[in-house]
């Protein structure tokens, strides 16, 4: 590829200002990364939070306990596979075959469920409490829980040289239109905590987080600085960034502050948990394939009345108390 095309600054990105320098000195230039920041109220971000908590400490507790319980029997097989006998011995000559294939198909099927536990289940916790050289837990004791905190996204098995490697660089590159506009989209942004927003195209960087908070509470960043942009370094080592949640404050602001009036409309009624049935619904339709059309906002709502009915409140009386659904996260 030509030096020129290599160094242009293709369209929408601009040179980032010097003032972001000690955070983008500990990015990796050859990904590709989003900021913003997310508005949601810390109990909301908290509320969150403790679902893949609560998870990944039972996914951790299953898989000690399922060490403790095999580690024995694995020692009893490796003593008998080096002739010294005992209860998980097989007599191959004195067994007949009917036995033989349940005891091989038994054993095989253990083997399997233990190797898939090991190597699929166990990563999960132990990449969410001590993967290095930061985590959620580690981030969380960091940072705790704001009304405004900071996100670091990093694209996931792509990177800079798939966004500026190539002719057709920038806005008008393949990955620029499928895989930074729907992760910049201001909806998506609004329907979900910056937790939820990892994927198959990003993936969340925790050291980065922490230290862009760090950055802000000592005051060499402004968080305004951090609010949606994409950032790409060219390879002569210059960062670029697009700076596309210019419009998006007072959009968030809303969206937050009827999140608000919802929850407290709610406890002032009693009724609190039907709050957090509401955020679960809506995190969970929204999550599915095919996106939050308005078809699947409108089987939400009626799914949510039902809700509503079983305890004994009318959906739509307090939808209208509260100025519509409009503004709340993922309904239009």
């Amino acid at each position: 590829m030509p030096k020129s095309k290599t160094l242009a600054i293709p369209d929408p990105f601009e040179p980032a200002p010097s003032s972001l320098a000690p955070l983008l000195a500990t990015l990796d230039p050859q990904a590709v990364y989003i900021t913003h920041i997310d508005r949601h109220p810390a109990w909301f971000k908290k509320r969150i939070f403790l679902v893949p908590l609560g998870l990944n400490v039972g996914i951790a507790l299953l898989v000690l306990w399922r060490g403790y319980v095999a580690t024995p029997m694995y020692w009893a097989i490796l003593m008998s596979v080096l002739g010294n006998a005992n209860e998980t011995t097989i007599y191959w000559a004195s067994t007949a075959w009917g036995g033989l294939v349940r005891q091989v198909g038994w054993r095989a099927a253990v083997f399997l469920m233990d190797w898939m536990l090991a190597t699929v289940v166990a990563p999960w916790p132990y990449s969410f409490f001590a993967e290095s050289p930061a985590n959620p837990v580690s981030w969380r004791f960091s940072v705790g829980f704001r009304d405004a905190e900071v996100y670091v996204r990093q694209s996931r098995g792509w990177g800079a040289d798939d966004l500026l490697g190539s002719a057709k660089a920038g806005a008008e590159s393949p990955f620029f239109k499928t895989r930074i506009l729907p992760a910049v989209d201001r909806r998506r942004l609004i329907e979900k905590t910056g937790y939820l927003l990892m994927d198959k195209n990003f993936d969340l960087d925790f050291a980065a987080m922490v230290t862009a908070t760090q950055l802000v509470d000592t005051k060499r960043l402004d968080l305004d600085q951090l609010r949606t942009s994409v950032f790409v370094c060219l390879p002569d080592a210059k960062w670029l960034v697009w700076n596309c949640g210019k419009l998006d404050d007072d959009a968030d602001t809303v969206a937050r502050e009827k999140i608000i009036l919802f929850k407290d409309s709610l406890t002032r009624m009693g009724k609190e948990s039907l709050f957090f049935a509401w955020v679960e619904l809506v995190q969970y339709e929204s999550s599915a394939p095919g996106g939050f059309t308005p078809e699947r906002q409108q089987q939400t709502v009626d799914k949510a009345r039902r809700l509503f009915e079983k305890e004994g409140v009318d959906f739509d009386h307090f939808v209208n108390h509260i100025g519509g659904l409009k503004g709340l996260p993922g309904m239009d």
